[in-house]
């Protein structure tokens, strides 16, 4: 089948607790020749951030183009958590098929706790197998009607913590800066390479399927992960480590290619009007993102965006912060204690260790990214000129998405859930 004169084809490829741990964002020691082969030729951004270092909100900034307290899925949407999206919240496949597309989901979403909420044509491969989305991959366009355009959204819960494959003992391991370089953690990060190697293959099975059926050169494939790696001191914080996410972009047309990888700052919240924009599909206003393809394209010689901005929403646990070419900040709202790079927690731990006696967590940490990629030294205190600034921006950027954290606090889904069951079932 072919795409529309107008509108080109759309692949939105996710995948689980990835980071940038690829050989294009320069982790040599595991071997991802097809994500790698993506990036060039394509659009690879160097310094892509997600809206959070946790799956769901992450995922529904991606899909919305809204930050997590815009679009109420401040946090995860299992149990205990139990966090939705808003209900007039409009989600990529409800929007492009308002515009005469054709949306198919294949595999993991974790962005509703019911697939249908998100407005799909078609729902594929519920069991989540990682071979079947990728065969799945040229069977929804063999299938799909001629000329209307195709949104296939194919997650895969690779690379989440389960790590069955057996690594190769003969590859080298990379231990980031921010973890302690032991046997144990050595062990697990060889597992964990080895999901990531299973997962390029299943994504160049992927790219061949969509090329063996003639619809690859008129197809806008975006790859995101959703989050930093699932190790302590990444995901779940608002550091580098836990917000920085492979991001890449190819397709037809010169806004997808670019010899030198994307410098600037892009949030995944971005994606969407990006995409949008490519697609020729009018951005809704309250989308909170911006759009990057004049910029990509050479339009533009300004980047839209010299912050992103991230939010962690736990119990007792709260941050805000910014993240620009130069810094990282992070605004701690939770109480919590200092903690020592690198750590030697153990490697499935969610949270490092805390070392007796630390300091209670400072309001404000500063990361010079250049200098230190893997946050290690809080630079707050020598800093204080660009601390001020940036929560300035992070002060404002609250009170553009009405934070909770301004008023009051954050009314959690579990809490709400508790004083309607204290008052009884048919209560308010």
């Amino acid at each position: 089948m072919t795409a529309s004169d107008s509108q080109p084809h759309v692949v939105l490829i996710t995948c689980h607790d990835l980071g940038q741990h690829l050989g294009c964002y320069g982790v040599d020691a595991v071997e991802t020749p097809n994500l790698d082969g993506l990036a060039d030729s394509g659009v690879r951004f160097e310094n892509a951030v997600a809206t959070t270092p946790v799956c769901s909100p992450s995922r529904g900034s991606l899909l919305t183009g809204r930050y997590p307290q815009s679009n109420g899925l401040l946090g995860l949407t299992h149990s205990p958590w139990w966090w939705e999206l808003d209900g007039g919240e409009a989600t990529i496949p409800e929007l492009l098929g308002d515009a005469g597309y054709e949306t198919h989901l294949s595999g993991l979403q974790h962005v509703a706790p019911d697939a249908d909420r998100l407005g799909f044509d078609h729902r594929h491969n519920p069991e989540k197998d990682a071979e079947r989305t990728a065969e799945l991959a040229g069977e929804i366009f063999a299938d799909a009607a001629d000329d209307q355009p195709v949104y296939a959204q194919l997650g895969f819960s690779e690379t989440h913590r389960s790590f069955d494959r057996e690594p190769d003992e003969s590859d080298d391991v990379f231990v980031p800066g921010y973890l302690e370089d032991t046997a144990a953690m050595r062990e697990d990060l060889a597992r964990f390479q080895a999901e990531i190697e299973y997962l390029d293959e299943q994504v160049g099975a992927l790219l061949d399927n969509l090329e063996a059926q003639g619809v690859r050169e008129e197809t806008v494939v975006v790859f995101a992960a959703d989050h930093g790696i699932p190790y302590p001191g990444a995901k779940w914080w608002c550091r580098d480590p836990g917000v920085e996410i492979a991001l890449l972009m190819d397709g037809p047309g010169p806004r997808f290619e670019a010899e030198d990888p994307v410098e600037a700052v892009i949030s995944n919240v971005d994606v969407l009007p990006t995409l949008f924009d490519a697609a020729g599909v009018p951005i809704p206003d309250r989308v909170e993102g911006v759009s990057y393809r004049d910029f990509l394209s050479g339009a533009s010689d300004e980047p839209p965006r010299d912050a992103a901005f991230t939010q962690y929403t736990n119990e007792g646990d709260e941050c805000r912060g910014a993240v620009t070419a130069d810094w990282t900040l992070v605004r701690n709202f939770g109480a919590g204690r200092e903690i020592d790079y690198p750590v030697a927690a153990d490697p499935t731990s969610r949270a490092p260790s805390q070392p007796p006696g630390s300091a209670p967590r400072p309001y404000a940490q500063l990361y010079d990214r250049a200098a230190d990629p893997d946050n290690l030294d809080d630079v707050a205190e020598q800093r204080q000129t660009v601390v001020s600034a940036l929560s300035n921006q992070v002060r404002a950027w609250m009170a553009r998405v009405d934070d909770p954290l301004l008023r009051g606090g954050v009314r959690y889904p579990y809490g709400r859930r508790a004083v309607r069951d204290l008052h009884g079932a048919d209560a308010e």
